[in-house]
């Protein structure tokens, strides 16, 4: 059996935020401290769009974080033309994706009560992370969300279950989706890097990177040869990574109970593997760690050839599988290990002769 694995970079995720006007009454900042409700047709609105590889899209992609979130949450300040005082705008304002229907309308993004850009201030700071149910939180001190001492952190530690996003043989349309969080899986916690707009007169569009902070494993199945052989997998099993973590701004996830672990495993008899099509059985988030040769990956597979079969089992640890090339599961990167099972290698064979037979010694 040969096993090959891939590593995939990182994937950026990318928001614009950009002027716009509204037709509906909204809140906007007049002075500082000062609010009140005004027609929006005065002034333009900071609203959010969809933006990835330069074109926004209607339909979802990989590319777009509605592909994987459909909710961020975003913080933002501004500070005014004398640079003395410094007001927050967006103090974790859920933003919500308006997923189109139609192939030529681009995608929206909503939030409750617009906030309008202020001509008496000429530094804005914004930044997000996603969903907005994330266990995840931002802390700025009502000042510049760049300022040194803004973070992103998780009170309390995040403990992944394990669970797998697919199993089967999916469509290319369901490869990749995020992990929600909700309903008992794992999720796909994501952040982005503080983004500035010092005039928004001249610089009305703000792009947000969205960033994976967590890893991705997948394993992946395919026969090497077709009839007469139908290859049946009994279970994939991918044990004892570490589990629970806590996230930090400067050092992301580390580890922080090393007595807790979770098993990746995807079990379900008679599933047949095909010579054509790969068969992914899991693909799950992995808390950023070391890859140990105690994490052992098991696989158990039966081969059937006309009335007869026989059942494998394959075995090995991660750290052997990927090489010393790659001794970590690092934030943001998907990590494959394909499997191409080949059963005319499991044939056991025969051969037979004569010799002469003599009554010596």
């Amino acid at each position: 059996m040969r096993t090959k694995v891939f590593i995939q970079a990182a994937l950026c995720i990318a928001l614009v935020l950009m002027a716009a006007c509204s037709e509906r009454e909204v809140l906007i900042d007049t002075e500082f401290g000062d609010f009140e409700y005004i027609d929006s047709t005065q002034g333009p609105a900071i609203q959010f769009a969809p933006f990835a590889n330069m074109l926004t899209r209607a339909v979802p992609t990989a590319n777009d974080l509605e592909f994987y979130h459909q909710t961020f949450k975003v913080y933002g300040t501004k500070t005014n033309n004398d640079g003395q005082q410094i007001q927050p705008v967006f103090e974790g304002v859920t933003v919500t994706a308006d997923i189109k229907a139609a192939t030529d309308s681009a995608n929206t993004w909503t939030y409750n009560i617009d906030r309008y850009w202020d001509k008496q201030a000429d530094n804005y700071q914004f930044v997000a992370f996603a969903p907005a149910h994330a266990p995840l939180s931002y802390q700025h001190n009502l000042v510049e969300v760049n300022d040194a001492t803004a973070s992103f952190f998780s009170q309390n530690d995040y403990v992944l279950i394990g669970q797998n996003l697919q199993e089967g043989a999916p469509t290319n349309g369901e490869k990749n989706k995020g992990f929600t969080g909700e309903a008992g899986t794992d999720c796909d916690v994501m952040r982005s890097d503080a983004v500035p707009v010092l005039d928004p007169a001249t610089t009305p569009v703000v792009t947000f990177n969205f960033r994976h902070t967590l890893s991705k494993l997948m394993v992946t199945i395919k026969a090497n040869k077709g009839e007469p052989y139908k290859i049946e997998i009994d279970s994939v099993c991918v044990a004892d990574l570490y589990s629970s973590g806590k996230y930090d701004h400067t050092n992301g996830w580390e580890v922080k109970d090393s007595t807790k672990y979770v098993n990746y495993q995807y079990c379900a008899p008679d599933t047949l593997v095909s010579d054509t099509k790969k068969t992914y059985f899991i693909e799950s988030l992995v808390m950023p760690q070391a890859i140990s040769n105690t994490h052992i990956i098991t696989l158990l597979y039966t081969i059937h050839s006309g009335g007869y079969q026989e059942s494998f089992t394959y075995k090995a640890n991660l750290a052997d599988i990927f090489g010393s090339g790659v001794s970590q599961f690092v934030a943001g990167n998907s990590y494959t290990i394909n499997f191409n099972i080949a059963p005319e290698n499991n044939i056991i064979t025969f051969d037979a002769g004569i010799t002469a037979w003599t009554d010596g010694n």
